[in-house]
């Protein structure tokens, strides 16, 4: 609910008594994650509290020392670590529990303190991904879920997000994505995507599914697969891509066969006007490519929508112009200018961090909240 403001928030607190009490935490959310755990410990001195997602992921012993409240914290993947985490935490009482430093080392990915420092295990990433369940979707109602997702646009609603898979091969050097999922690319079943969408179909009424990992499109085959299997269900569901995919990943065979099983709406990582950024960042595109994989999807009725980032170290006044210039020469439907930011697990976050750049952070201030 965007309107459950921090006074909701306490008030929900204290009239419950939680043994445990999770956050996930992007960077975005760190100012007000701390302000909520401060809320939590007013009302509750022994809940054990926790934090996952990508900001602990990227910045692990940061998090534990911004967050004072924290009891522990969870790097990368966390459905094998968190299992384990839950398992222990139910064997043994709460205040003996958070002091077991035998029985913590043993849980994967877990961050946590002990004997004065900041300890962090190694995450272990889920090879079966078809192994999970799926999610606890009758908890989170996509009929519940706002009506923009991504702060953009849908065509149908209900909408609901899925994700095919994890892992990353690219070494962009901005983006912090591989602190949490890792390298190595692991993928659903095309089978086991499609049983959860028709789920989504049948309980829920759900009319479009936003794919929401980048890197589906890498894999020809899966598409291939998805695409033809979809169209033979001859169920009217749109789909689309908004969080962005590669670009050099697209065909006119492969755009086809997307629009006609109801792909209609793509996100793309341009980001850059400047060959030099490009290179400069490894992001491994050429500006040539853009233009003519561009000219391809021009050919298709799906809208597009391109992501453009400014400001990355090294970047000059003319590299920005040029990336505003390719913005506007581009047949896209929609541009996203981005500004760059130090996202901890990111390579230009460890760049900095060794150039004494960052020294004078301030998560308080990160982010201009409303």
């Amino acid at each position: 609910n965007s309107r459950f403001t921090f006074k909701d928030f306490e008030e929900y607190i204290k009239e419950r008594d939680f043994d445990l009490v999770c956050f996930q935490v992007f960077t975005y959310d760190i100012n007000s994650v701390k302000q909520h755990i401060a809320i939590v410990r007013k009302y509750n001195k022994d809940a054990v509290i926790v934090a996952g997602g990508a900001h602990p992921s990227g910045d692990p012993a940061g998090t534990m020392e911004y967050l004072k409240g924290l009891d522990f914290a969870f790097k990368g993947e966390s459905e094998i670590g968190f299992e384990k985490f839950l398992n222990e935490l139910e064997r043994q009482r709460v205040k003996n529990f958070k002091s077991n430093v035998d029985v913590l080392r043993g849980i994967p990915g877990l961050i946590y303190r002990a004997e004065g420092s900041i300890n962090m295990n190694p995450p272990v990433f889920i090879e079966k991904l078809d192994e999970l369940e799926f999610p606890a979707w009758d908890l989170m109602d996509p009929r519940t879920y706002p009506e923009s997702p991504h702060g953009a646009f849908a065509k149908n609603f209900p909408t609901a997000p899925i994700i095919i898979t994890r892992g990353c091969p690219h070494q962009c050097t901005f983006c912090a994505g591989k602190s949490i999922t890792g390298n190595k690319i692991r993928k659903r079943s095309i089978d086991n995507v499609l049983s959860e969408i028709y789920f989504l179909s049948d309980k829920f009424g759900v009319k479009e599914i936003l794919i929401e990992d980048e890197n589906f499109t890498l894999h020809k085959d899966m598409l291939i697969e998805f695409c033809t299997k979809l169209a033979k269900n001859k169920r009217k569901i749109s789909w689309s891509f908004p969080s962005g995919i590669r670009i050099e990943t697209l065909s006119k065979e492969i755009l086809r066969l997307m629009e006609d099983t109801g792909c209609y709406s793509m996100a793309i990582g341009i980001e850059f006007g400047s060959q030099r950024i490009h290179d400069l960042t490894k992001k491994r595109l050429s500006i040539e490519l853009i233009k003519d994989r561009m000219a391809l999807l021009s050919e298709s009725k799906i809208k597009t929508t391109g992501f453009f980032l400014m400001g990355i170290p090294g970047e000059t006044r003319q590299d920005m112009l040029s990336t505003i210039d390719l913005a506007m020469k581009l047949n896209i439907d929609r541009a996203q200018f981005n500004n760059f930011m130090p996202l901890p697990g990111s390579q230009l976050w460890d760049q900095l961090l060794e150039e004494n750049k960052l020294s004078g952070l301030d998560w308080d201030n990160f982010f201009v909240h409303d």
